[in-house]
C-alpha cells in the first residue's frame, strides 16, 4: 500500500528504482494505492486533498509507472481503501451504481495505461496465493505478527499487504509439506495524523517474487530503511 495522498516519496522512489534494476515481467499494485480519504467513514481533517485531486494524483502515478515499465504486465488489485469509492456510490447515489464511467478502472484510466483490474479474487503466482489482506473478513489478530495471524486463517502459501508490516511465518506438517505466509511493508507515511506512532509497527517495504516453471516460488520480502533496500 502507498496511500497515494500520504505516500512516502523516498520509500516509493526506492521501490521503483529497485524494480527498474530487476526489470520485472509483472508489477502488482496490491491495493490501497489510493487512500480515498475524502469519502471514508472516519472523522476527517480539513486540509487533505479532495477525492478529485486524489484521483488525478493516482492517474499521474499510473502514467509514470507505465512510462518506467513499458513492457511489464501491470495488475491493480483493489484494496479496502479503493472499495470506499464503490461503497460511497452505493450508499449516497445508488442510482449511479451501474454507470460504467464511475467504475474505478474507468476513473483511473486503466485502459489507457494497459492495466488489469482484480477485485477480491486470489491472484496466483505459481503456488503462492496473493491477497490484499482484507478479503477474509475481520482484522487479523496475532500477538506475534500479521503473517502468523493470517496463516491461522489461510492455511496456505499466501502473501498479503494491508497491515503495513513486514513479517513472515512458516510451518511444516507431518508429511513434510511447508506453508509460508508473508506480509509486506508499505510505501506510505509511517506517522499519519490518525495514528502518529504507527512507525513502532509499520515498516516501509515491498516484495519481489520469483516464480519457477514448476510453480515453486521465492519471496524476497524487502524492507526499506533510510532509503536503502534490505
Amino acid at each position: 500500500p502507498s496511500h497515494d495522498t500520504v505516500h512516502d516519496l523516498e520509500a516509493l522512489t526506492t521501490a521503483l528504482e529497485f524494480g527498474a534494476a530487476r526489470e520485472p515481467d509483472v508489477i502488482l499494485l496490491n491495493g490501497d494505492i489510493l487512500d480515498c480519504y475524502d469519502i471514508s467513514r472516519f472523522m476527517k481533517e480539513q486540509d487533505r486533498p479532495s477525492m478529485v485531486d486524489e484521483i488525478g494524483m493516482g492517474i499521474e502515478f499510473l502514467g509514470l509507472l507505465r512510462e518506467q515499465f513499458p513492457k511489464a504486465r501491470i495488475i491493480y488489485k483493489l484494496g479496502n481503501h479503493e472499495e470506499r469509492m464503490r461503497n460511497y456510490i452505493l450508499k449516497n447515489a445508488p442510482e449511479f451504481g451501474n454507470l460504467a464511467a464511475l467504475e474505478f478502472h474507468s476513473l483511473m484510466q486503466f485502459d489507457k495505461f494497459k492495466i488489469e483490474r482484480v477485485d477480491r479474487q486470489i491472484i496466483k503466482a505459481g503456488k503462492l496465493n496473493i491477497l490484499h489482506g482484507h478479503e477474509m473478513g475481520e482484522a487479523v489478530f496475532s500477538p506475534v505478527n500479521p503473517a502468523r495471524g493470517f496463516f491461522l486463517k489461510a492455511k496456505a502459501n499466501t502473501l498479503v499487504g494491508h497491515y503495513h508490516q513486514s513479517s513472515h511465518h512458516s510451518e511444516g506438517d507431518l508429511n513434510g509439506g511447508k506453508v509460508g505466509v508473508w506480509s509486506t511493508g508499505c510505501l506510505c507515511n509511517l506517522s499519519p495524523e490518525y495514528r502518529p506512532y504507527a512507525f513502532t509497527k509499520w515498516k516501509h517495504g515491498f516484495a519481489y517474487i520469483t516464480v519457477h516453471d514448476d510453480g515453486t516460488f521465492v519471496v524476497e520480502n524487502k524492507e526499506i530503511i533510510d532509503g536503502k533496500v534490505y
